[in-house]
């Protein structure tokens, strides 16, 4: 994959700007971890919130700029991962409407029976009159 021209530039802002946040959270928290003029710095919490605030600031800085950037035109297009969804779209559709025309009266359709003739039948083909056994009796 070929690099743009201006690549250091991209990622020069977003280190100078972890830096500074990793030196801000660094002062921050080496003065107000101490617990007042007392008690010596605590460098080793001041270290690790540096380093966390500069990881943090590196990964938010790069997902804004995965984000901002646009795909290739050329990824809509071809076969595989890469297919188009509104050519698929249009194709299904298509598809769809020349199936409903090909469709025949005698066909079942979503939420309509096969055979009108039956309704109203159970499992058995008992009909809606048809008499009872009775209810089942539990087996001893």
């Amino acid at each position: 994959m070929a690099q743009r021209k201006g690549s250091r530039a991209d990622v020069k802002g977003p280190l100078i700007l972890s830096t500074v946040m990793a030196v801000v959270a660094f002062a921050a928290v080496a003065i107000f971890a101490t617990g007042g003029t007392d008690n010596a710095l605590r460098l080793d919490l001041a270290l690790i919130a540096a380093g966390i605030a500069f990881i943090a600031t590196v990964v938010v800085s790069a997902t804004l700029m995965i984000v901002e950037r646009p795909n290739d035109p050329s990824l809509g297009q071809g076969t595989g991962v890469n297919r188009s969804s509104a050519r698929l779209y249009a194709e299904a559709r298509a598809r769809r409407q020349r199936e409903a025309a090909a469709r025949r009266d005698g066909e079942a359709e979503f939420g309509r029976r096969v055979r009108p003739d039956t309704e109203g039948e159970d499992l058995l083909g008992r009909g809606p009159g048809a008499p009872d056994d009775g209810p089942a009796t539990p087996r001893s």
